[in-house]
């Protein structure tokens, strides 16, 4: 155990030697020499060197370019095999620029030391809050002009024809702003924008780079419709987009339902739900672009509204106290209404005669003789009263005055 032990730690040690006698035998290359720039277009630096002195005609080497800008850490890195290189880029806060030699095939030899220079930022920047809005071929840019900036112009970069194409500014914004009309939008893979102004009576010019116009999407505000069929209600979304991007849009429906938010994102322009009859229904939508096609949104559309929120239990309600109620009113109504015109609701039965009085009252007796063949019960009338000793008067209402005796005088 103890030789193996000794075995291993013999080649660990042998190993570490070996490796450090081979990077004492590497040996940095040179860096590259006059390393010196020119801006060819207002956006293409041109950079120029000379190769490193001492190399053996047989290594071959190739260079590393580094563009930074300085005060952020988006740079561009290139690798090339000649002793220069040209670039797309702007200078908004100052470029630094590194070039450092590597080998190809010259054995033993490291990477070199980086060559740098520094180009100074512009004195002054003539606009600031710059935002953009990509929208079916056409780039709308907005800024804030710097206190102080006179005879601004802006221009911006086409590719196609590597040419720098002034835009006219559009002064209905509220702040200042150009539309962009160019087919070729969608194909750009960066934006390059020029501002030339003058300040405090010196000419200063200022470019600025963007990523590509689909980062920047901004679709028309759309605007919602709501309709039911069945026991189903249809949010459906109305509105012109880019229509050669229509896959990468989304939709994001939000609403209430019964004083309940709630929200749902998808990629299709109609959105169905269950209908409640009891639910009124607030929704609105949004249009975003996919993060896999680039990245922006459209403004939220106006709200809509659809139906009233009523009571789930207003029939039970209408059962249990408006109903009784209701009936409560109409018969105090009709006791009223009774005990008012009873009379003629209820007129006075006028009293029986005396045939059928004495019928009511039962006047029956039996037969003495029980094998009378009046077996049942005989009726025994009562003897009316009949008034006797009828005397006539004359009738006095006709004497006349004549007729009646005068008294002596």
């Amino acid at each position: 155990m103890m030789c193996r032990f000794w075995d291993i730690s013999l080649m660990i040690c042998f190993s570490v030697s070996v490796m450090f006698v081979g990077a004492d035998d590497m040996s940095e290359l040179p860096p590259p020499k006059n390393l010196n720039f020119i801006w060819e277009t207002p956006f293409r630096l041109s950079l120029t060197w000379e190769e490193p002195e001492g190399l053996d005609p047989s290594c071959k080497v190739n260079y590393t370019v580094i563009v930074t800008n300085c005060s952020t850490e988006k740079y561009e890195n290139k690798r090339v095999h000649h002793p220069s290189c040209k670039m797309m880029v702007a200078n908004e806060n100052g470029l630094c620029i590194s070039v450092s030699t590597n080998t190809d095939n010259c054995e033993k030899r490291s990477q070199s030391r980086s060559t740098d220079i520094r180009i100074p930022p512009p004195p002054v920047m003539l606009v600031t809050d710059i935002n953009n809005a990509y929208s079916n071929n056409r780039m709308m840019c907005t800024w804030r002009t710097t206190d102080g900036v006179q005879d601004l112009s802006f221009y911006y970069w086409q590719p196609e024809n590597e040419s720098v194409i002034k835009c006219t500014p559009d002064e209905t914004t509220k702040t200042r702003g150009c539309i962009i009309y160019n087919q070729n939008l969608k194909e750009m893979t960066e934006i390059f924008y020029l501002f030339k102004g003058t300040h405090n009576g010196v000419p200063v010019t200022n470019t600025f780079e963007f990523d590509r116009p689909q980062q920047y999407a901004k679709p028309d505000k759309p605007h919602l419709k709501i309709h039911r069929e069945g026991q189903e209600l249809y949010f459906q979304t109305n509105g012109s987009y880019f229509y050669v991007f229509g896959d990468c849009f989304s939709y994001r429906y939000t609403y209430s339902r019964c004083n309940e938010n709630i929200s749902a994102e998808h990629k299709n322009m109609t959105h169905v739900v269950e209908y409640d009859p009891a639910c009124k229904y607030r929704a609105s939508v949004q249009v975003f672009y996919s993060k896999t096609c680039g990245a922006g949104k459209s403004e939220p559309s106006d709200f809509v509204e659809y139906g009233e929120n009523n009571d789930p239990n207003i029939s039970a309600l209408m059962a249990v106290i408006i109903i009784p109620l209701i009936v409560s009113c109409c018969l105090v109504v009709s006791l009223v209404l009774i005990k008012r015109h009873k009379k003629i609701i209820f007129p006075k039965i006028p009293e029986p005669t005396l045939f059928f009085k004495d019928i009511l009252n039962n006047n029956m007796r039996f037969p003495e003789d029980p094998r009378s063949p009046a077996a049942g019960r005989l009726y025994v009338p009562i003897e009316e009263v009949v008034e006797t000793g009828i005397s006539l008067e004359p009738d006095t209402s006709f004497i006349t005055m004549s007729d009646v005796p005068h008294e002596p005088k």
